[in-house]
């Protein structure tokens, strides 16, 4: 700290400069006056220097002990000055340079108390403390909301992940569908062609054991045609694959329309963690950020700054309106002295400020960061994830499915509609019989073809929602984050 020297050298200089009194005494009492006086003086001017290098935001109040110590050293002083003249009767150059050595000095510390640094250093303290505090807040609050949202992104991903495994399990079931399917319709066609075989062979046995019997080969033909031609079901070696394969298209039709609730429930559980996560996280994400934008607008450092600029600018004032040169260069080093304590507070202010901001930049502070709302929303590795479930391209293996199988029936059909029991009798045969043939296998016919309509006329529906349901668009559409995006920009 430096010597405030000046002044009292001033005043020695003006006392110095007067006529000898007659009493030699006087010139000694004042001289001792000032010596005690510089004592005090410096001793005051220290204490305030060093109530603003020793402030803090738990040692607040400066500028009440900074007005209580300079009214202490008035009354000093006024104390000092009075006693040191009351047994003297001083010439007139001596009171009149007594009276203004103590009026300049009244006027110089009665400015220095109402000057409002010490409460600037103060706010500039208690600046650094509500910053200080609201970095560990913040810390806390991003700690929690990146660990709830986390949870909650789990969740979500779990969502589209359970998705994707039902996914790989409709295309599964599909590939083992259409290879039953397959099959059992070849299994039809062959036991089909088989049956159509063996009726013409009885038939022709019969032609050829009765054929002596004209009155009752009509009958055993009628028969014959009764037996093994079902107008209202299927042949004994056809009934097992052909209805394996009703069975299943059956089942294909429940299971698609069950996977179809399973995705509509996924979705459901997606989009209410989705709701959650906009509700909670984002919500308070967001509140944050309008509230640190309200305390900056407030108390960012440019205020702080301003507050730095309004002590040393109203010292400096103070200083310049001295009214005796010795106090204007003390004032100058109690100005520069004082300043030191503010260039060390503004150090940590700015620290603190440098660590908010790198800490929060682009989270809390300034504008969103890419990573931040990568962070929050997860966009990249949601949509990495959809990407993989519409690489498996579900929409174009169920069409194709749709196709296979719509094939392999059409196939079934013109396998029977080929293998015509009319056209394995001989033209003995009397026409009464190939009309009950032609009839019977008509209504064999109507039969397999109705039964397979209406099966299809449940699976295809249930094919084509499911379709619709995984096309891409849909898909990306249906677990799209661009309402998080949206919320956060």
């Amino acid at each position: 700290m430096s010597t405030y020297g000046y002044r009292i050298s001033e005043l020695r200089e003006g006392l110095q400069s007067l006529p000898a009194p007659a009493n030699d005494r006087i010139t000694e009492t004042l001289n001792d006056c000032l010596n005690r006086y510089q004592s005090l003086r410096q001793a005051a001017l220290d204490d305030l220097v060093d109530y603003l290098a020793r402030a803090s935001a738990s040692n607040t109040g400066t500028q009440s002990k900074w007005q209580s110590r300079i009214s202490r050293l008035r009354s000093d002083y006024n104390s000092l000055f009075g006693d040191a003249v009351r047994d003297f009767k001083l010439p007139p150059g001596h009171q009149l340079y007594w009276a203004t050595a103590v009026q300049a000095e009244e006027t110089y510390f009665e400015a220095l108390s109402r000057v409002g640094t010490p409460q600037l250093m103060d706010d500039l303290l208690k600046h650094q403390d509500d910053l200080s505090k609201l970095i560990g807040v913040l810390q806390d609050t991003w700690t929690f909301l990146l660990s709830k949202n986390q949870g909650l992104q789990n969740d979500e991903m779990r969502s589209l992940q359970d998705m994707d495994k039902l996914v790989q399990d409709i295309l599964a079931e599909l590939d083992s569908s259409v290879r039953a399917v397959l099959d059992n319709s070849g299994r039809a066609v062959e036991a089909i062609t088989r049956v159509t075989r063996e009726f013409k062979d009885k038939v022709d046995d019969t032609l050829g054991r009765f054929a002596a019997v004209a009155d009752t080969l009509l009958e055993i033909l009628k028969k014959l045609v009764l037996d093994d031609i079902k107008p209202d079901g299927t042949p004994d070696e056809m009934e097992e694959p052909f209805f394996a394969v009703l069975k299943d298209l059956e089942l294909r039709a429940q299971a698609l329309a069950d996977r179809a609730r399973t995705y509509r429930t996924l979705l459901s559980s997606y989009k209410d963690l989705l709701s959650t996560q906009k509700g909670s996280v984002l919500t308070v994400f967001k509140k944050t950020r309008d509230d640190i934008n309200g305390y900056l607008n407030n108390n960012n450092v440019g205020k702080a700054r301003s507050w730095m600029d309004q002590a040393r600018g109203q010292l400096n004032d103070w200083a310049s309106a001295a009214p005796m040169n010795g106090q204007k260069a003390d004032g100058a080093l109690f100005r520069d002295d004082v300043g030191k304590a503010f260039d060390a507070t503004w150090k940590i202010t700015l620290e603190l400020d440098e660590k908010f901001r790198r800490q929060f930049e682009g989270a809390f502070v300034s504008s969103i960061s890419n990573d931040t709302l990568e962070t929050l929303a997860g966009s990249y590795l949601f949509k990495q994830q959809v990407g993989r479930v519409n690489d498996r391209d579900t929409e174009r293996k169920l069409s194709d499915y749709r196709d296979k199988v719509t094939e392999s029936l059409q196939k079934l059909e013109e396998g029977i509609r080929k293998q015509d029991p009319v056209d394995a009798l001989r033209d003995t045969v009397p026409s009464e019989v190939r009309d009950l043939v032609k009839s019977r296998n008509e209504g064999f016919r109507d039969f397999v073809h109705d039964r397979i309509k209406r099966q299809m006329e449940v699976l295809l529906p249930s094919i084509e929602e499911l379709r619709k349901t995984f096309a891409r668009s849909n898909v990306e559409s249906d677990f799209s984050r661009r309402d998080l995006e949206d919320m956060l920009r």
